[in-house]
This record gives C-alpha cells, sequence and structure tokens, in this order.
C-alpha cells in the first residue's frame, strides 16, 4: 500500500477555480475531502450544460484515466475544495488492495451513468415536444 500512498497528493482549490478542462490529456482522478466540485461541458453555443456536482467523500475524472481519453467535460470548484489526487499508479493499487473501496467506485459509476442517461431521456423528450 506504501506505492499507493506515494502517488496520491492533496490540492486545494478557491471558488471559481478550475481542476481541469474537457479535452485535457491527465492520468489521475480525485477523490474530494471537503467542498464542492461542479461537472460540466458546454454546447456548441458555449452554454454550460451541468452533468453533476460531487462532494465530500466522492470522486471524478476516472473515466478519463479508466479509458484512456481525454477529458470528457471541465471541473471547476464551487466552494473552498480540498482534493486527493490520485495516480494511474495509485489507482491500480488502491482497486487491487481494497476491494471494498473498488466496489463502491463501480456503484459511482453506475449512478452517474443512470443520471445521464435520464438526463438524455429529459432532452430527448424536450426536443419531441417542440
Amino acid at each position: 500500500m506504501s506505492d499507493a500512498l506515494s502517488a496520491i497528493q492533496k490540492e486545494t482549490y478557491k471558488p471559481g477555480d478550475y481542476i481541469f478542462f474537457e479535452g485535457d490529456i491527465e492520468n489521475h482522478f480525485y477523490i474530494v475531502e471537503t467542498g464542492v466540485v461542479h461537472i460540466f461541458t458546454k454546447d456548441n453555443m458555449g452554454k454550460k450544460i451541468p452533468i453533476v456536482d460531487i462532494v465530500d467523500g466522492e470522486s471524478f475524472g476516472e473515466f478519463a484515466l479508466i479509458s484512456n481519453s481525454p477529458r470528457s467535460a471541465t471541473a471547476q470548484a464551487v466552494t473552498d475544495v480540498v482534493l486527493v489526487k490520485v495516480s494511474e499508479e495509485g489507482f491500480k493499487q488502491l482497486m487491487s488492495e481494497l476491494p471494498t473501496w473498488a466496489e463502491c467506485m463501480l456503484k459511482s459509476f453506475v449512478e452517474r451513468l443512470q443520471n445521464m442517461t435520464e438526463k438524455i431521456r429529459d432532452l430527448e423528450r424536450l426536443k419531441s415536444q417542440e
């Protein structure tokens, strides 16, 4: 577990600070120790499309890490935020050494996918009413 601990850093952000931008290429993810982080994307006109607010104990940025692809959204601090930044090596170590944590991570993925699916359905309903 000492390898995983060396792959973990704490970072702090003020309200309005950007943590990463859509399209960034990075190989780590974050766990919110305290605060609120807003995850969003933008439409073709540059208007923000909210995805989710991440709070204490929740994580974000894993999708890009797992899929080895650019960030699919932007992350911005809403409040003062303390984050635990976990590298790819740390992530792999945590997944193998902490099966309960890995299970919680997978449940979080499922919840987010369900929420995104519901938002897509809502958008489709709105489009069909126009």
